[in-house]
């Protein structure tokens, strides 16, 4: 095994030489060393204090770094002078640079701080993602609900545990073609005065009904009394039938609110249905309030027209009904599909059902 000498062990042994009167072959062999790492020494050293030695090692120590960054810096000036040839700009141009430098015997971390670029970058290499799985779902849900937009996709897809992103939604929306056409811009009307027209702030505060049209195949026509909570934004009801009068409208405001509960206030337009005797002594009885729009302006019942135009672009424009039961049990159907999954834009893409639970979680907790 080799054996390290320290400075103070090699003045020993130098001074210790001559005392001894032996030949360097003798003194060496008692010593355990080499002859030539003797004479080594002896020029080397000659005649030194133990720390001049030390002195002498430190001096030649530092040199010999001044020298490595003197040839260092030569070099990355030499290197630079190269870069500066070319315009380097981009992330990619920057990690050409940098496997350039390597080349030239410049480490990675080096040349990074040369050119200024974080090493995460230099070693960033691009995944590529294969979206043939998602693309197939994002068909498969246009298909299924063709009049969805990418926003109500995602919503969708997000349900479904699907990690992506709105913009990648919308970035494979377009490459697919899948846009709904634009709507035509509506004419500007004049504002409603809304000062006396209250606001929905908590659930069973405010309901809003009216009134939908269609045929079946036969061209029979159909009627349809839709009923939404306006705050939770909840489908209430959807009757459908031949013909709906006043007495059949309080039927079914009777049967909802025995479920439900009773409503503060109820909005609706001035149709003969709604102003008819057995439905307003019906409200009075029970203490609910109607709340009625002015004519010609439909804007002023806008949660109600909002909805009875998702049923209409949705359900309606979608189906042939053959007759008023297969009416009755399809728009059910996606009575309740609105209500327990189709996502809503104005409660962050929550359902109404969930959004009324939460809505109930709050005010609890809140207890």
């Amino acid at each position: 095994m080799k054996k390290t000498f320290t400075d103070e062990q090699i003045v020993g042994i130098l001074r210790g030489f001559e005392p001894s009167g032996k030949t360097i072959k003798e003194y060496c062999r008692e010593k355990n060393v080499s002859e030539g790492t003797f004479y080594k020494w002896r020029n080397r050293f000659g005649t030194m204090e133990a720390s001049e030695v030390k002195e002498y090692r430190q001096l030649q120590q530092e040199n010999a770094r001044l020298k490595r960054l003197l040839a260092e810096r030569d070099l990355e000036i030499d290197v630079m002078k190269e870069v500066n040839r070319k315009k380097v700009v981009t992330v990619a141009a920057r990690r050409e640079v940098v496997e350039f430098v390597k080349t030239r015997r410049i480490s990675e971390r080096r040349g990074c701080r040369l050119i200024s670029l974080n090493r995460k970058s230099c070693r960033y290499r691009k995944r590529r993602r294969t979206d043939s799985e998602l693309i197939k779902r994002l068909r498969q849900l246009a298909v299924e609900y063709p009049r969805f937009g990418y926003r109500r996709i995602h919503a969708l897809l997000k349900r479904e545990d699907f990690k992506v992103n709105l913009k990648r939604i919308y970035r494979l929306w377009k490459q697919q073609n899948l846009s709904l056409p634009k709507k035509r811009p509506r004419k500007v009307r004049a504002k409603a005065t809304l000062g006396m027209m209250p606001k929905a702030t908590q659930a069973n505060q405010i309901w809003t009904y009216d009134f939908v049209f269609d045929q079946s195949l036969s061209g029979k026509s159909l009627k349809m009394l839709t009923l939404i909570d306006e705050f939770t934004r909840e489908c209430l009801a959807v009757e459908v039938g031949v013909s709906i009068r006043s007495e059949r409208v309080r039927q079914i405001l009777q049967r909802v609110c025995f479920g439900r509960g009773f409503p503060e206030i109820i909005r609706s337009d001035n149709g003969s249905e709604f102003i008819g005797k057995a439905v307003g002594a019906w409200l009075q009885k029970n203490g609910i309030k109607p709340l009625f729009i002015e004519p010609g302006k439909p804007w002023q019942n806008g949660k109600g027209e909002s909805f009875n135009g998702k049923l209409r672009d949705e359900c309606l424009s979608r189906e042939w009904f053959s007759s008023v039961k297969e009416a009755q049990v399809v728009i059910e159907n996606w009575r309740k599909f609105y209500n327990e999954e189709r996502p809503h834009s104005s409660l962050k893409y929550l359902t109404p059902q969930e959004f009324k639970s939460r809505m109930e979680n709050t005010k609890s907790l809140a207890i």
